[in-house]
């Protein structure tokens, strides 16, 4: 179709004016552009790469500058962008003056779409972007020709009779867009064929990840859902997942890898965070460790309030029951946190359990020793021997983990002090938590709500085992753990309580490119009774404003919040990762 061809020719055109300049330094020169109304400025500069700081560096020069070596191209270069819009009969020319090159344009009038025709079996409204009425851009076509695919490979149908078609009117500035579909039969998958060198990785560690087997319906998301459980190993320099063949609507899916070469990565550093302040860290791991995937790793943390050091042992497909492989961690530790709470306190735990992830599933089960030893301010010293049987359930249906926008995410923990003798303590706890996300007009509302009880049989539970609030992922006009048991709108006690309830709520709007905004409110109730929600005048409520900017580990954040009933009562948090 001739606007697609002037698509790539426009792509063709920019890099070969980039590969064929010349070597020696460049010449920037203001560029300005003068009758344009459809297509706004910024979109303009874009085409030619202008050179222009950042919007937050004030103190620099705005001027939009570009390299005066693409000046013979210029016209041509615009000529094509603009039919790639829709304007088959835009007049582009330039001239360079004292301020520098200036870009005449005539627009003029563009292709509309007049009709739009679909005869298809599959429902593909969603994925019809172009709209009756509107400007035909070569661009959205393109994606709408992507999203159909994306759908029928969705839906198991991978041999489709698809056939899209734009005809454009240059006599009456009309274009027809013509959709036809059959989607014709469903495929499956087939045989998995694994093709490997490797000596110490066993086929059945990589069955274990794939989130299909054969005769599935075919779904594109489960290939991909598959090469992030595999990747998540950490043990692939290489890895594919090659499902091109069709045979009769069945597609093999031939599994090619190489192992990782570098398997021992160590990292050290220190920085500052609001809730530990100055802080050094040191992270060893050694993946692959003796083959299939298992790994090693030494965590250690140093601040003037909190010492950690950490080592896991992680086996992946320890066994399978009827299909379903469980996982094995081992977490074995030790402890210290001084001036966070009321008490100091030192703690040696270890902890064993299987997990098993699926697609939007984790859960895991095991068992925790703790050794806690509390140093209590004016007081005899308390020491507690727990053994407890835990839980955890998630279900994860967000769209993505480092920064959703949309999705449900919901969690179940629980853990059971086993009364072992007549000194233990015997106790239930459970935290439930639900996250909502929901995205209009690139505007992502976001919140999450967190619910907790504890209830205590025999003899006393140690104080860190009881609920305590505050920081970047709870309330944010405190410090990490200052909340103890809610007394007021406006005052807590500094001891833990028994019953929680925390809800926080976010609208996270654009600022400037990966720069957006937030508003949010949290509200946060402790009570020091078990089973008895208490919620009457007993809530510590806070609201604020953050920045965000957002890197592909996540958006780092800065996030600033007061208590609405006592404004002296504030904080600053700085966080790297997604709170919802």
């Amino acid at each position: 179709m001739k606007s697609q061809i002037s698509k790539y020719c426009l792509i063709f055109l920019i890099l070969t004016n980039l590969l064929t300049a010349k070597k020696a330094d460049s010449v920037l020169t203001p560029i300005i552009f003068e009758g344009n109304q459809e297509v706004s400025t910024a979109e303009l500069e874009e085409v030619v790469g202008v050179d222009k700081p950042p919007f937050y560096a004030f103190w620099k020069d705005d001027t939009s500058k570009v390299d005066i070596k693409l000046r013979e191209r210029l016209n041509e270069t615009f000529t094509l962008f603009y039919k790639n819009e829709g304007f088959y009969e835009a007049n582009i020319s330039h001239k360079i003056m004292a301020q520098g090159v200036k870009i005449s344009i005539e627009e003029n009038r563009p292709i509309i779409i007049d009709e739009i025709a679909i005869d298809s079996d599959l429902d593909i409204k969603q994925e019809m972007n172009l709209v009756e009425k509107t400007r035909f851009r070569a661009n959205d076509f393109s994606e709408m020709k992507k999203n159909i695919k994306k759908k029928l490979l969705l839906e198991g149908y991978c041999s489709p009779a698809l056939e899209t078609k734009a005809y454009l009117s240059l006599e009456d500035y009309s274009a027809r867009i013509v959709v036809d579909l059959k989607k014709r039969k469903l495929c499956h998958f087939g045989k998995v064929n694994i093709e490997t060198n490797s000596s110490t990785m066993e086929n059945d560690i990589i069955r274990s990840r794939l989130h299909f087997e054969e005769g599935d319906v075919f779904d594109i998301s489960k290939i991909q859902e598959s090469y992030e459980s595999l990747y998540s190993l950490e043990s692939f320099d290489q890895l594919n997942l090659d499902y091109s063949r069709n045979l009769y609507n069945v597609k093999p899916v031939d599994i090619k890898f190489k192992e990782v070469s570098k398997k021992i990565h160590t990292r050290m550093g220190i920085g500052y965070a609001t809730d530990l302040k100055f802080q050094a860290k040191l992270y060893a791991e050694y993946k692959n460790f003796k083959g299939n995937g298992k790994k090693l790793v030494f965590d250690g943390l140093y601040s003037s309030i909190q010492k950690i050091v950490e080592a896991r042992f992680f086996v992946p497909y320890v066994f399978s029951i009827n299909g379903y492989h469980f996982d094995f961690q081992n977490s074995l530790g030790y402890a210290e946190e001084d001036d966070i709470h009321p008490f100091d306190e030192k703690v040696l735990y270890d902890r064993l359990y299987l997990s098993h992830s699926s697609s939007d599933w984790y859960n895991s089960v095991g068992v925790g020793f703790e050794q806690i030893e509390t140093i209590n301010t004016g007081a005899a010293n308390d020491k507690h021997f727990l053994i407890y049987p835990f839980m955890r359930l998630v279900y994860d249906k967000r769209d993505s983990k480092l920064n959703p926008k949309n999705g449900i995410y919901f969690s179940h923990e629980m853990e059971y002090g086993l009364p072992y003798s007549s000194e233990s303590t015997a106790y239930l706890k459970y935290i439930e938590e639900l996250r909502l996300i929901y995205t209009y007009n690139d505007i992502t509302f976001s919140s999450v709500g967190r619910m907790g009880s504890i209830e205590v049989y025999d003899n006393n539970l140690p104080d860190s085992k009881k609920f305590f609030a505050g920081g970047a992922f709870s309330n944010r006009a405190y410090g990490y753990d200052r909340i103890g048991i809610t007394e007021s709108a406006t005052s807590d006690a500094l001891l833990g309580g028994f019953t929680l309830a925390n809800l926080s709520v976010e609208a996270n709007f654009p600022l400037y490119k990966s720069f957006r905004g937030a508003v949010f409110s949290d509200n946060t109730m402790i009570s020091d009774n078990q089973g008895i929600w208490e919620f009457s005048n007993k809530v510590l409520t806070s609201a604020g404003i953050g920045f965000r900017y957002l890197t592909p580990i996540g958006p780092f954040k800065i996030d600033m919040g007061v208590n609405v009933h006592n404004t002296d009562e504030k904080a600053i948090h700085f966080q790297v990762g997604q709170s919802f």
